[in-house]
């Protein structure tokens, strides 16, 4: 299976994208592929596999799939300095990008990898919890269950926008920094982490009413049994796990995957287990298989293979990849390497 890999960069370790080979059984990686992106903080595929984009350090770049494995550069347009995120839309013909420092997120046209009209939107304002409040910051892009438009999430205002009728959703509680949103299959519920607070909410969703808060619960139990002050602590990525029945939170600080199951119906939440992590900084993560999951620990600069038990919830390494910069994000290919 190939699985690709970005990173951050400097003037030592300039090649940002890497493409991986994973042997599934085993959880067993290697590099198989580098290539000169910088700071490659996001990547996501085409949905027909034949394209993958990565923000840049100036934008976002597109490559092309080769039939073994590697990429060969497309396309690429300058944005800023920022884009931290980036997502397909349903149509396959737009990308939606969100830049954190500059407090804008937008689209892109797309036609067989060669990018097309740019559109931007500038957020303005601050919140509550300084200093990483003190602007707009966007930190994701996502389309909407309709496929009619896309979700902006801010985590600098407290907000969630919905483009292209600039819809504006506040969230709560005020300073809690919400940054990644997940829309469950069904159309109905999403599900929103927020870094500075440390928590979860889920929501009940429509094209005409928006966002309609259900639950909300700390990432922290009374049985964290926390090293360290919760104020140290970060979350980072959310994402299902394989039967859609749980979303899983990485936390950065403390280390860890915490588990939550919801009900499909109503959309409550409930705790359901947490792993404490080898590595440090657990940034991006993803499942492979039904029980396979890979988690990207910036600091410790490796990738993680983990075991999942869906029954319990709870994560075992079983291998590693080490001697990597700053590893952030990871994205499945449907190619298998034969």
């Amino acid at each position: 299976m190939i699985v690709y890999l970005g990173c951050y960069t400097d003037d030592a370790n300039r090649n940002g994208l890497k493409v991986l080979n994973l042997d599934e059984a085993t959880g067993v990686m290697s590099v198989a592929g580098e290539y000169s992106v910088t700071n490659a903080l996001y990547q996501a595929l085409s949905l027909d596999g034949k394209y993958l984009y990565s923000c840049t350090g100036e934008g976002v770049a597109s490559f092309s799939v080769a039939g073994d494995a590697q990429l060969v550069a497309a396309d690429k347009i300058d944005i800023s300095d920022c884009v931290c995120h980036l997502s397909v839309m349903p149509d396959n013909r737009r990308i939606v990008w969100a830049d954190y420092l500059n407090g804008a997120a937008g689209s892109i046209e797309v036609e067989e990898g060669k990018f097309g009209k740019l559109v931007s939107h500038r957020h303005f304002g601050s919140g509550p919890n300084l200093p990483r409040q003190d602007k707009a910051h966007c930190h994701q892009a996502v389309p909407t269950p309709d496929e009619k438009g896309y979700c902006v999430v801010d985590l600098g205002l407290d907000q969630i926008v919905e483009y292209p009728q600039a819809r504006v959703f506040h969230t709560s509680p005020s300073g809690a920094g919400p940054r990644h949103l997940l829309f469950h299959p069904n159309g109905r519920l999403a599900f929103l982490v927020y870094e500075l607070g440390n928590m979860i909410s889920s929501f009940l969703w429509s094209p005409v009413g928006g966002f309609k808060l259900i639950d909300t619960h700390s990432i922290f139990t009374p049985s964290s049994n926390l090293t360290i002050s919760s104020s140290s602590c970060l979350s980072a990525a959310i994402r299902f796990t394989p039967d859609g029945k749980s979303v899983v939170v990485s936390n950065r600080g403390e280390n860890s995957l915490v588990v939550f199951d919801f009900d499909e119906e109503s959309g409550s939440l409930a705790f359901k287990s947490r792993t404490l992590l080898s590595g440090n900084w657990p940034r991006d993560f993803i499942f492979v298989n039904d029980t396979l999951a890979l988690v990207a620990c910036e600091r410790s600069g490796e990738v993680l293979s983990q075991r999942y038990d869906s029954s319990s919830g709870l994560f075992t390494q079983i291998a590693a990849l080490g001697s990597l910069h700053r590893p952030v994000a990871l994205t499945l290919s449907s190619y298998e390497l034969k």
